[in-house]
Formats: structure tokens, sequence, C-alpha cells
């Protein structure tokens, strides 16, 4: 993640000018950094299992960056949400990764039995593993996920609803 973060950084730098201007509007400035900054950020974010603190680096830039486009200082003591709503920005970098995860998951779960993702998806290791808690994996996450909203598998058949569904996600995460 925190190369992600790092490239987030350099696509920040790159529209400095328009980001950190007081000339233009913060509506603007959030509609760049959406486009230019955060989407570059989220590259490949449908297959990333966040932890913890993957998650956190990727709130503290994005915190960070909301900030110097508003030209909030950290003493002035401003909610990040409120500066986001200044920008337009309904959703964090986070809540957008984990809703791309469960897009991508129902995307798997509609190819046929035989295909290579499917087949990827129900794999199992044989054997035994080390002693402990498992790691947490990428489909035990949008698992867990998609079951918050009330998704179930059998879901992912019909597109629109899943896409919808996987959109409350970040509802009631920010809500």
């Amino acid at each position: 993640m925190t190369a992600r973060a790092r490239i987030g950084w350099v696509k920040f730098k790159e529209c400095r000018e328009l980001l950190t201007s007081k000339r233009f509007l913060l509506k603007i400035k959030g509609m760049v950094y959406r486009s230019c900054v955060r989407s570059a950020i989220l590259y490949g974010s449908e297959t990333w299992c966040l932890r913890e603190n993957e998650m956190a680096i990727l709130r503290k830039t994005e915190r960070a960056m909301v900030r110097a486009m508003c030209g909030a200082k950290l003493m002035e003591k401003k909610r990040t949400e409120d500066l986001m709503e200044m920008l337009g920005l309904k959703e964090m970098v986070v809540q957008m990764a984990k809703e791309n995860g469960v897009r991508w998951y129902g995307h798997v779960l509609r190819r046929d039995d035989e295909h290579v993702l499917r087949r990827a998806l129900e794999f199992e290791m044989k054997g035994k593993r080390r002693r402990g808690q498992p790691r947490k994996t990428w489909k035990m996450q949008v698992e867990r996920e998609s079951k918050s909203v009330g998704m179930e598998r059998e879901d992912a058949l019909n597109r629109a609803r899943w896409r919808v569904r996987a959109g409350e996600i970040i509802a009631v995460r920010v809500g």
C-alpha cells in the first residue's frame, strides 16, 4: 500500500498547481483529484486484501491530500468529512477499494465453473497449515463485506442488482 500511496503523491504533485491553488473552486479540485489522483491510488484495488495497517496508510494519505487541497491546517481542527464534502467527495479511498473488491467478486462468480478465475477462487490447498489463526484472504474479506449488506453468492447472477448492492457497502461504512 505504501507503493500505491507513493504513486498517489506523484500524481498529486503533477497536479499540484491546480489542486493547491486558491484560484480554483473546491468542487473542481475534487473532480481533478477523483479522476487523476484517486484513480492512480485505486489501480488494481479489485484484488487487494486490505489489512488494518494498509487501510491506515491509505486513510492518512487521503486525509493529507484533502487538507492540502482545502488549505486547512491540522491546528484548525476541521473534520476530514467536512472537507471532503466541500470538495464533493462522497466516499473514502478505503471504502472504494472494498467496493471494487466486491464488484470483482461478483464478476468472478458469474463466470462458468471451468473458467480459470472461478477455479482459482474455489481452490483449496491440501495438507496441514501452520498453527494459529489463518491469514486473512481476499475471498474471506469480500465475502464478509458482501454479507454486511445482505448479499449472497446467488445474488451475483443478477449483475445490475449486485452492482447496486456493492455500492451500498460505502453507505454502510460512511453512514
